[in-house]
């Protein structure tokens, strides 16, 4: 088989492609073989609830043991159980999921020992050795790894309560038919909490609103907190690392204001945001003498950040969260725990606390891979002489006086992603008017 025509399915944050096509037990096999090899270390492996996970699971299995290293099938359940077995139990962790993608979708989350997610240079040496026979490290029938069964999901539903108890909030559950249904409106219900689930029932067709929790496709969440008077409403994607919440009058909170909602609640203190987060959130910590840590985009950053400055939570726009002080990672149903403890330490509803939104803009521009790095770094040079106020942690952010840029190069679409945000309308068509041709001119000079 060539292996060099999957070799897309190695993404800066995970592996993922469409199974029976990008994804194949034979890929994924030898893909635990490449586990093995670039990170010997005991591995819990775990899945979302898709139907080929369990297929997969086996599949990796055979691979990580093939490469010499002991296996502990954690089984089906939420990330946050794989979170949960590599920060508190310290093990590796390969994880069996395609997150908010569709249910054609699968792909592994992967974690070196006590938490340490493998991201961008790991996941491209395992690539590097998968794609290279005889750098895998196979071992004889004497060497290879064992297996053990490790039903983790009791003690990890356990850990929740025992971090979780709150005073009591009236809340709407959507857990989108994903792997979140396993755990989390029984816990939220053991502590105190007065719930009402929908889509709570585990199904892998992802049937009522897909696997990803978007602003179009939660208007029954909505609904249902207006029509109970309650609280808040939470929404999971597929395996239930991302959150997204709804607040007392109906509307879906931006991540920042959810942010802002915990640290009102819960206690202030220095944050990590990514460079893609409103200035709102900005305002707020600084309004507050506190600090705020900027890292590029992606979940992966922003966990190793809240670990190296214990920062009360961390921040991602993509609705990832990280709370606690890094009690478990980017856990959506631990947020959501965190979450409701905030909303029952408040004294008014939280749609009297939440900053309103500036107007913001993205936009996505067609560059093909081989320029649009390079487009990047010539805008960099550019922009560095012509404005005093940038950050280029990853892409180049440019603070204005009345708003902001971002121009970034996407790690996985042929495309330059850009994000505008301004104080008012006026001034956030005034800022595209201004850098959107200077893009655009420096793609046409490389010929594209």
């Amino acid at each position: 088989m060539l292996f060099n025509k999957v070799i897309h399915i190695f993404r800066d944050y995970d592996i993922r492609g469409i199974f029976g096509k990008d994804l194949t037990p034979e890929i994924v096999a030898r893909i635990g073989v490449a586990i093995a090899t670039y990170n010997y270390s005991s591995y819990a492996v775990g899945g979302d609830i898709r139907s080929t996970t369990p297929i997969l699971m086996r599949a990796l299995e055979s691979g990580l043991m093939s490469g010499g290293v002991n296996v502990f099938d954690i089984g089906i359940g939420p990330i946050g159980m794989g979170l949960y077995s590599t920060l508190h139990k310290g093990f590796g962790m390969a994880y069996v999921t395609a997150s908010h993608l569709p249910a054609e979708w699968n792909g592994i989350k992967l974690s070196k020992p006590n938490g340490e997610l493998m991201f961008s240079r790991d996941i491209y040496s395992i690539r590097n050795i998968f794609l290279d026979e005889s750098s895998l490290k196979r071992c004889s029938y004497k060497d290879i790894g064992r297996f053990f069964k490790y039903d983790l999901l009791e003690e990890y539903a356990e850990f929740l309560e025992k971090a979780g108890r709150s005073g009591g909030a009236r809340i709407v559950v959507d857990c989108g038919n994903g792997a979140a249904s396993l755990v989390a409106p029984q816990v939220m219900r053991n502590i105190g909490n007065s719930v009402i689930g929908i889509n709570c029932d585990i199904d892998f067709r992802f049937p009522v609103r897909g696997a990803e929790p978007l602003k179009e496709s939660l208007y029954m969440l909505s609904k249902t907190v207006l029509l109970a008077n309650a609280d808040f409403g939470v929404a999971y994607d597929g395996d239930g690392d991302r959150v997204l919440f709804i607040d007392d009058s109906g509307n879906i909170l931006s991540s920042e204001q959810a942010a802002i909602v915990m640290l009102e609640g819960m206690g202030r203190g220095d944050i990590v945001a990514n460079v893609e987060c409103s200035m709102i959130l900005e305002e707020y910590v600084r309004e507050h003498k506190h600090k705020i840590y900027k890292v590029p985009v992606g979940r992966a950053y922003m966990v190793k950040k809240v670990a190296e400055t214990n920062a009360i939570i961390g921040v991602e726009r993509s609705g990832h969260f990280t709370v606690w002080r890094n009690l478990n990672m980017d856990d959506g149903i631990l947020t959501s725990l965190y979450f409701a403890k905030a909303v029952s330490n408040l004294s008014q509803p939280i749609h009297k606390i939440i900053p309103k939104l500036y107007p913001l803009m993205r936009i996505n521009i067609e560059a093909s891979d081989k320029i649009k790095f390079k487009v990047i770094e010539k805008l960099k040079d550019k922009f560095m002489k012509e404005y005093s106020d940038i950050d280029t942690i990853d892409g180049i952010r440019i603070n204005l006086d009345y708003g902001w840029i971002l121009i970034r190069a996407s790690n996985t679409e042929p495309v330059i992603r850009v994000t505008i945000e301004a104080e008012n309308k006026r001034a956030l068509e005034k800022i595209k008017k201004n850098f959107l041709k200077k893009i655009q001119k420096e793609i046409r000079s490389k010929g594209y």
